[in-house]
């Protein structure tokens, strides 16, 4: 009886240290992964129109939520060959010196190559499944269930949440702190309508951008030029946001 009590005693220690060894091991669970890199994400969902649920999706896939070998030695969370300078694991996949390096990668990936480009014109960042889709179609992985087992994670653990982005309202003389009003633009207008006392955004010149609108059809709109509106608004690009102010 006794030997038989030591033995039970000593599985379940080796069980215990087990777990414990498996949990260090890992980094990140599935929810602390999205906790972390939600903002990032919805940044280059504002940036380029790259719905957040799939930046999100493809990188909780590739990476293994962040604990992948090639994740942690690399900061290599999308499955991106090329050239990398580690010395602790030989890998063709690519290193990056961050991991936002490696989001913003995949995002420029996405643009560089032609087969995926069409879609920033062809699908708005709230038809998560066509983006799956068209990347999927585009080669972006040789795995034949690829594209169920992302749109799974998005469904998963409702990450489409995040590809609604509500405009946070502002006190005079402070800026919004939340992660997706980190964009440049956005922070000089609201810092703009704080403390500006020159400019009155109620007297009819300023534009909130709403679904459809784009800077052609709101130059003809208000008689004036895209250029004119890309100087006004310190613009680097002609996309456009929802919530988005913009002076006329």
């Amino acid at each position: 009886m006794q030997k038989t009590s030591i033995g039970k005693y000593v599985m379940i220690l080796l069980m215990f240290v087990f777990t414990v060894n498996k949990t260090i091991a890992q980094e990140f669970s599935p929810s602390s992964y999205i906790v972390k890199h939600k903002e990032i994400a919805q940044q280059l969902m504002i940036e380029t129109g790259v719905p957040a649920s799939v930046i999100l999706a493809v990188a909780f896939h590739e990476s293994a939520y962040g604990n992948s070998r090639v994740a942690k030695h690399l900061n290599n969370h999308f499955g991106i060959k090329g050239k990398n300078n580690s010395k602790k694991i030989r890998s063709a996949y690519k290193g990056y010196s961050s991991i936002k390096e490696s989001y913003r990668d995949f995002v420029a990936l996405l643009q560089r190559r032609k087969a995926t480009n069409v879609m920033f014109k062809e699908h708005d960042a709230e038809d998560y499944e066509s983006w799956v889709s068209g990347i999927a179609g585009a080669g972006y992985s040789t795995t034949r269930d690829w594209q169920s087992k992302v749109l799974a994670t998005i469904r998963r653990y409702n990450l489409d949440k995040y590809d609604q982005i509500q405009p946070q309202p502002i006190a005079k003389g402070m800026l919004a702190k939340s992660g997706a009003a980190k964009i440049q633009q956005d922070i000089l207008l609201r810092s703009m309508e704080a403390n500006d006392t020159s400019t009155d955004f109620t007297s009819g010149e300023s534009h909130v951008v709403t679904k459809g609108d784009t800077l052609s059809e709101l130059a003809t709109r208000y008689n004036t030029s895209i250029e004119a509106l890309k100087r006004r608004n310190n613009l680097q690009s002609s996309k456009l946001s929802i919530g988005q102010r913009l002076l006329l």
